[in-house]
């Protein structure tokens, strides 16, 4: 059954040209990933799914009674005085409305006076059972359990349930809107990049949960082992038109290269013909002047031309820009990091207990973990930014650290990306200017304050600064969490590259996979263990 239509839907933001002219359909039970670069335009196609957006020319239809429900990035300040729970459970007003209800019938029917009227209560007791039907056609019984499912898997055991949202994390936050959403259980459900703040875990649980999940789901996502195991279908938005793949990511990275390849063949086949009919057409030319026949001739030819090229398929940008990352730097000593007996512990805290750690030149190893086990912490005391309770951390000799931090406290907010890289390496105006276009950041955004830029521009600057310390040995935390799926390529196309050591904290599974060659993992009783191999063979194992 079909549950929404675009009909020559277009979008514009102040004259510019989100997409023109889309036709999609959306079928009830589809698992749907919506892929394609950043700032492509792929938030916006959810939000008009979600009605929130309107088109600026063409039609959505929707299904009578459809519910749908829009994983926002923030939380509804009307939740901000609630308990965890309480707005986790606050999925529908009947659902508020009905055990009130209940509980005002109930006291009417302890009342002696109605209990000794049978007309009376038999009212009541009908009145009683249809809401009763009511709560529990809408899941009232089963509420409680489900909350406690989700908000489990999401990483909120029973100690969460009654902190006040509005104390909350902004990441904490988005995921109560995620709990709230998936406890719904809305016929659309339509999630932006849900997977942000989880742990492995929970993304393994989304994972099955979106495949199991009764309605529809369209996911915005970068991590491509969920859109792996979770999607059926890819909708891919490019330059402002939509494709459509029958396949989960895998099946469309590969269908994708076949389909450019299939048009570049085309249209070298139609451009050489239309050369080969240009040359004949001046033959004709040239004879019309002693036969009218070929004057006839000639004007068949360019209608041939000109229909071959109305109809001609565009020229395939077989390579788009990227990013460009180039990790170089001289070689270190053979023993990178050295970590003896290093423990550490907020008050009755235990984040990890003393373990030992040696790491190598040309290693490259993965720190992995739940949210909230001191991933990060690790990280920053293995280098010294924080304070060890226990034990020491030596790095090597010759070893030259680059730092990405998640949260990019690490930048200058003030300045701008063209001083900031000016500051880090001497080099000219032209020179620091060609340097940020090779990542791709427009001429406004040299000169833009680091503080004003998006997410994704501020990775690409942590990433610049790596590039121009010529550091051996780089400590990532979640450094693929704001780029999109082609630069994480081209960042791990690098990293392969790179001759130095590497230390990373990722939830990014396929990243994990295709870099490290070693897991640290910080277990739940506080243990920090090391598992040789990448992270797909420390999952099985473990």
């Amino acid at each position: 059954m079909l549950l929404v239509n675009l009909s020559k839907v277009s979008k514009d933001f102040g004259g510019n040209i989100i997409f023109r002219d889309l036709d999609l359909d959306i079928m009830e039970h589809e698992r749907i990933g919506l892929v394609g670069e950043n700032g492509g335009g792929k938030s916006t196609l959810l939000k008009m799914l979600a009605a929130i957006e309107e088109p600026t020319t063409g039609v959505i239809s929707r299904r009578r009674n459809l519910t749908i429900g829009y994983l926002v990035q923030e939380a509804d300040p009307q939740q901000h005085q609630k308990t965890l729970f309480e707005a986790a459970a606050e999925v529908s007003q009947e659902l508020v409305e009905l055990p009130v209800i209940l509980s005002a019938m109930e006291a009417q029917m302890a009342n002696p006076v109605i209990a000794a009227d049978p007309h009376k209560l038999t009212q009541l007791l009908e009145e009683y059972g249809k809401a009763q039907e009511r709560f529990e056609a809408a899941g009232g019984y089963t509420l409680e359990h489900r909350v406690e499912t989700v908000l489990q898997a999401l990483g909120f055991g029973p100690a969460w349930y009654d902190t006040i949202v509005g104390t909350l994390s902004g990441g904490e936050k988005k995921l109560v809107n995620l709990a709230r959403i998936l406890i719904r259980m809305p016929d659309l459900l339509l999630l932006d990049e849900p997977d942000n703040h989880l742990d492995l875990e929970a993304k393994v649980w989304l994972e099955q949960y979106i495949a199991s999940y009764p309605g529809t789901v369209v996911i915005i996502s970068h991590d491509r082992l969920l859109l792996d195991r979770a999607v059926k279908k890819i909708y891919e938005l490019e330059d402002g038109r939509i494709s459509s793949y029958a396949g989960n990511y895998s099946y469309y990275f590969e269908e994708r290269q076949r389909r450019l390849q299939q048009q570049q063949e085309l249209y070298t086949q139609q451009q050489d013909e239309i050369k080969r009919l240009e040359v004949v057409w001046r033959q004709y030319q040239g004879w019309s002047k002693f036969n009218e026949k070929f004057a006839t001739r000639a004007e068949d030819t360019l209608k041939r031309i000109e229909r071959i090229r109305r109809d001609a398929v565009g020229k395939p940008v077989l390579v788009r820009d990227r990013i460009k990352v180039n990790l170089d730097a001289d070689r270190s000593g053979k023993k990178v990091l050295e970590v003896k007996g290093l423990g550490k512990a907020y008050g009755d805290n235990v984040l990890f207990h003393p373990f030992d750690l040696t790491i190598l030149y040309g290693e490259r190893v993965g720190i992995v973990g739940a949210n909230g086990s001191g991933k990060t912490t690790l990280l920053k005391t293995m280098l010294g930014l924080l304070p060890a309770d226990k034990g020491s951390s030596k790095i090597g000799a010759s070893v030259v650290t680059g730092y990405y931090a998640q949260e990019q406290e690490t930048l200058p907010s003030g300045s701008t990306p063209l001083d900031f890289v000016r500051h880090i390496k001497p080099m000219t105006e032209p020179q620091a200017i060609a340097f940020l276009s090779s990542l791709l950041f427009s001429y406004a955004d040299i000169r833009t304050p680091i503080q004003r830029l998006s997410g994704g521009e501020k990775s690409r600057l942590q990433l610049a600064y790596l590039m121009l310390t010529d550091a051996n040995f780089l400590l990532l935390d979640e450094p693929t969490n704001n780029l999109d799926i082609a630069s994480v390529e081209v960042l791990e196309t690098s990293l392969l590259a790179f001759e130095g050591t590497v230390l990373t904290v990722s939830h990014d599974r396929y990243f994990l996979d295709k870099i490290v060659t070693r897991i640290v993992a910080i277990e739940a009783d506080g243990q920090v263990r090391s598992y040789p191999g990448n992270f797909s063979y420390y999952y099985e194992r473990r």
